[in-house]
């Protein structure tokens, strides 16, 4: 069963215009649609190319420069610690807090993709920060569930001036506990922990309190929305491709836990093609928006500081000239012997492009591959309307009248 999105008329003009004229198009006088891959892939290493932090906001009131610090630092720090946390024991780890909140919500009507992000955030969190007292660590869920409510626009309406202040309340107040916790753990106060703020805390020093909170900060932002989306796409694949899912099955059943857990990209090749094609079709955000910091060029193609440019995975995904029937869902289209056609290593970004590509790359997938276990072995779910599903596309990917139950197998 193929999927069939509800796109948008700007999406559907976009892909019209993308061919008659060329992935890259000005969309009004200021903004620059880029939406061919290898343009992409350079707007954006220009656009990033100086990744140095911004002066500490304590250098900032007292009228001086910080020591410069590189956004590469942090980055590196980071996939040192997610090697470790991205191992055997801790995907073992990660799929138990998964289990815990699926069996939570076993036996009751479920809104399914809310319950995708909420299973797939929960079980990240503490992969960034972990072992927050329980008051903080309810500040900083809080904060997450109104970013996402703000991202799937949940209630539709305009938000409200006060609805607004207790937005950005929560986001300083999320802030405040991270800042506890490191100062906590630089002082020796807290236990030191295995996570991603972890290694921010030998980095103080140089990086300072508050450029560090808006690291973390920023990743607990970045979990709290696409994750959760990938994972809600991954559910609608499971629930309307019965003929794709059984091979899955017959592949997964036989593995230990230990094996899977060890490699599973290499134990489970199939379930692997399949999380990748998920990735392909629905992979969020569908759109990114990004202000010029100075003059940029690539190849003729010029933009002056303060234009904006729009990348699209989803558009990148979806072009013709680079996939075969790319609306399609084929996760055979993975196979090493399959003809790929044209399809250029920068057509497929479902993380990003360098150099700020998701470092949770392997983390994603490998928790994606988790949740296809979990729910064709353990548990089962039983839509309550399977012909009223629908994906519809907004700023993420997402299935519609996603409702059902989800039951022991």
């Amino acid at each position: 069963m193929d999927a069939a999105p509800e796109e948008p008329d700007f999406v559907r003009e976009l892909r019209a215009r993308c061919a008659a004229e060329g992935g890259v198009l000005w969309i009004q006088p200021d903004e620059l649609g880029v939406f061919e891959p290898e343009a992409a892939r350079g707007f954006h290493a220009c656009h990033f190319a100086d990744l140095t932090l911004a002066d500490k906001l304590s250098d900032v009131v007292r009228g001086r420069q910080s020591e410069p610090f590189s956004w590469k630092d942090i980055r590196a720090a980071w996939l040192t610690q997610l090697r470790r946390l991205s191992d055997g024991e801790g995907l073992r780890q990660l799929e138990e807090r998964m289990v815990a909140l699926l069996e939570a919500r076993l036996d009751r009507p479920l809104d399914l993709m809310w319950t995708a992000h909420e299973v797939v955030t929960g079980s990240l969190l503490p992969v960034v920060v972990k072992a927050l007292p329980a008051a903080d660590l309810a500040l900083v869920q809080r904060d997450q569930e109104f970013k996402l409510r703000r991202l799937l626009g949940a209630g539709g309406s305009r938000a409200t001036r006060w609805e607004e202040l207790r937005f950005v309340l929560g986001q300083v107040r999320s802030g405040n506990a991270v800042r506890r916790e490191l100062r906590g753990r630089a002082s020796g106060r807290r236990p030191r922990q295995a996570d991603l703020l972890d290694p921010i805390v030998e980095l103080l020093p140089t990086l300072g309190v508050d450029r560090a909170v808006d690291a973390v900060t920023a990743v607990i932002t970045a979990i709290a929305g696409p994750p959760g989306a990938a994972a809600a796409s991954l559910l609608y694949e499971l629930t309307h491709q019965p003929e794709r899912v059984a091979p899955l099955v017959e592949e997964l059943a036989p593995l230990s836990a230990a094996d899977f857990l060890e490699d599973p990209t290499r134990t489970a090749p199939a379930t692997h093609r399949f999380v990748k094609e998920v990735l392909r079709m629905w992979g969020p955000p569908m759109f990114m928006t990004r202000e010029a910091t100075g003059n940029l060029q690539v190849a003729e193609t010029r933009l002056k500081k303060g234009q904006r440019f729009i990348v699209s995975p989803y558009l990148l995904h979806h072009d013709p000239k680079h996939w075969n029937a790319p609306d399609t869902f084929a996760p055979e289209r993975w196979l090493p012997e399959a003809p790929h056609g044209a399809c250029p290593r920068s057509s497929y970004v479902p993380f990003g492009w360098a150099p700020t590509a998701c470092i949770g790359a392997a983390l994603g997938t490998a928790q994606l591959m988790l949740l296809c276990r979990l729910l064709l072995l353990r548990y089962r779910i039983q839509l309550k309307d399977p012909g009223a599903v629908r994906m519809r596309l907004a700023a993420v990917p997402m299935p519609v009248n996603f409702q059902g139950t989800l039951v022991p197998r």
